[in-house]
This record gives structure tokens, sequence and C-alpha cells, in this order.
């Protein structure tokens, strides 16, 4: 028997960096998936994958993390499913991807939930979404060091065919919207600068969340959990203690999660043209206020607003490279990337790589 798991990418139309601080996010699932084929084994596990990594190993020995590390998603998955189970099957696992990594699209999670799709399934050990959301993000958090929320692991499990999900990531309520784009597409361009966001200052953002949040609890008296509950006058009250840089955090992370409310009124009421310029103005908060953007994510996005068969544009993901997401005409399309792409090489002595992300299904398993 033989277990094929199809792990989709995810698109984040708006609300970025909120969902660690159980904000507002409007994510769907992508048609480019991480394939990953299981087969139990009586010996020696090993994975191989199709960027020429493999592996091989004795799912039964105690392992520490990896001085490799891409083995981390598969020793992590391991080690998180020994609390449940000590002892686990051997197996092996080939990896197919059209899912590009380091683009911003979730290909980290998309790898770690498949796995454990598949590893849970080989071991019958029964586990519902909720359950594999959070088995993913220990292992994200403690074998890959990325402290992020739940956005991306919720929609890789959740997501339906051209739907997007209005999710409030602090109490996983959700809302399905039919995603009618008409003659529009959401046209995803990579950078090429590929980010591994547990090096990069995501993980400074959440701690400086973090102490935003015990700063705004402290000068209003409050008991406010998240820093997506605090109310625009609290805010305020806290401006001179949070100082510039921690005021302009918490400032981006309740200006986001107004402009997801209402986009998720203006994506199910078709207004395309406002919820566009929603987008722009995100961007704009995750450059000057949060931060986390580039020059190049920043290049394209200014050439976005110049294109006049683009309602809206911004970087997405963690940041610091990936891509933006273009809220474009499907006729537009070609031109666009035509006149752009050798400025772009020009300038950053790098390669655009276009993306039409179509909204698709969550995460499937087959049995061969």
């Amino acid at each position: 028997m033989k277990i094929h798991i199809k792990s989709p990418g995810r698109v984040n139309l708006i609300g970025e960096h909120t969902d660690y601080n159980g904000g507002y996010v409007f994510p769907c699932a992508l048609d480019l998936t991480i394939d990953l084929l299981f087969e139990k084994k009586s010996k020696e596990s090993y994975v191989n994958t199709d960027l020429g990594y493999s592996m091989s190993f004795d799912i039964n020995t105690a392992y520490k993390k990896s001085n490799n590390h891409w083995e981390n998603y598969v020793l992590g998955t391991v080690n998180e499913l020994k609390q449940i189970k000590s002892k686990l099957s051997n197996f092996s696992c080939i990896i197919k991807s059209t899912l590009p990594s380091g683009a911003g699209i979730s290909s980290s999670s998309a790898l770690v939930c498949g796995l454990i799709k598949g590893l849970s399934i080989i071991n019958n050990i029964d586990l519902d979404n909720s359950e594999i959301i959070n088995l993913s993000r220990n292992v994200e958090h403690k074998y890959i060091g990325v402290l992020g929320g739940i956005m991306d692991q919720f929609t890789i499990l959740n997501a339906k065919k051209n739907m997007g999900i209005f999710l409030d990531c602090e109490n996983l309520k959700t809302k399905y919207i039919n995603l009618n784009l008409g003659e529009y597409k959401l046209l995803l361009i990579d950078t090429n600068v590929k980010h591994n966001l547990a090096s990069t200052e995501y993980n400074k953002r959440v701690s400086e969340c973090k102490q935003s949040l015990k700063i705004i609890n402290r000068v209003c008296n409050s008991i406010y959990s998240n820093l997506s509950q605090v109310k625009e006058i609290d805010l305020s009250l806290s401006k001179n203690k949070l100082g510039q840089t921690l005021y302009k955090r918490a400032s981006y992370i309740f200006n986001e999660n107004q402009r997801v409310m209402k986009s998720a009124n203006f994506l199910e009421n078709n207004k395309l043209k406002e919820f566009g310029q929603l987008m722009f103005e995100s961007h704009l908060g995750l450059k000057n206020d949060y931060q986390v953007s580039c020059k190049e994510l920043d290049f394209l996005v200014e050439k976005a607003k110049e294109n006049d068969g683009i309602l809206g544009a911004r970087m997405m993901g963690g940041g610091f490279g990936g891509c933006t997401i273009n809220l474009i005409k499907e006729s537009s399309i070609n031109k666009f990337i035509e006149g752009i792409k050798e400025e772009y090489f020009s300038k950053f002595a790098l390669a655009l790589k276009p993306i039409i992300a179509n909204p698709d299904i969550g995460i499937q398993m087959k049995i061969i």
C-alpha cells in the first residue's frame, strides 16, 4: 500500500503578520503542491526529494536537530508524532514539488503538514485537522526556528476550491467567501530573493509585538491577550511609552486588521477596485511601519501602480524577499511581465518568475 499526499501552498490575499498576533487573515490554497508518496518499510526509513536532498535513518532512534536544515522538517515531524505514539513504523517517502521554496507561499508548512498527514496514516494515528495544525506549528517553532502563527497550516488543511478564508486567528472562526474575480487573476511575481525566515528579522517582529502588548497592558491597565485586540484609543494612549519603533509595529497590526475586515466585505460584494486599493495600502504598511519589505518587492509594487490593468499589489508572506501578489486583468499579464523583466534584471541581476495563483482545494490523500 502506498499513500499519496498532495499538500498545497497558500496565497494570502491580505492580512500579513496578523496571524501570530491573534488577528484576521484572508488566505486561499494554491493549485501548486508538494506531492509526497509514502510506503511502509520493515527496516530503515529514507526520504528522497526532487531537489537532490536525501536522508536515511531508523525512525525509532532518538534524534536531535540536524545541522542540515531541511532534515529537521522530517526529524521534527517524527519526534512530534512520537509524543503521541512511541513506536513508529519505518517508511519511504518520495517528495516532488511544483511549489517554489523561499517564495512566501508556504512551502515549509505544506511540507510539514504533508509529512504529518502521511506518517499519521501509516502509523494508524487518528488526527483531526486542528491536531495536525498544532503538531505542525510545534515542528516549525522547535525544529525550524520560525515562530509563526496558524494561518498557513489552517489554509493548507481546510481550503476550498475558488474560495478565500476570512479567518479569525484568535478563535479560528471562519467564513468562506467565493472569489469571483471575473476577468482578473491573482498573479504572483517571485523576486527570486530567497528568504530564510528563521535567519531574518521575522522572529524579532514576533518579539516586538509581544513587547508592545506588555507595554500597552501596563499603560492602560488592560488585559489584552494579543495585540489584535488592542483598541485604537489604548494604542494612542500608549504611544509615548512604546517609542517610535514599537508604536509603528502595533499601529501596523491595528490597521492591517481593519484592512482585512474591509477586504472580506469588498470581495463578498465583488468590489475588486476597492479591494485592490487596500492591497496597495497593506504594502505601504509592511514597508514603512512593519519594515519587512525589500527593494526588489518595492520595485515590483511601484511598477504595478503604474499599470492600468492592475487593481492592487503588495508583498506577500513573511517578507525580506519572496513574492508580490497582484490583482491583474488576465489580458494584461504578458505585457506587464515583458515590460518589467529586463529592467528588473538590469537593476537587481535577478530573473523574475511569474506564477498564476488559482485558488484551489486543501490537502488531499489517496491510497494507491
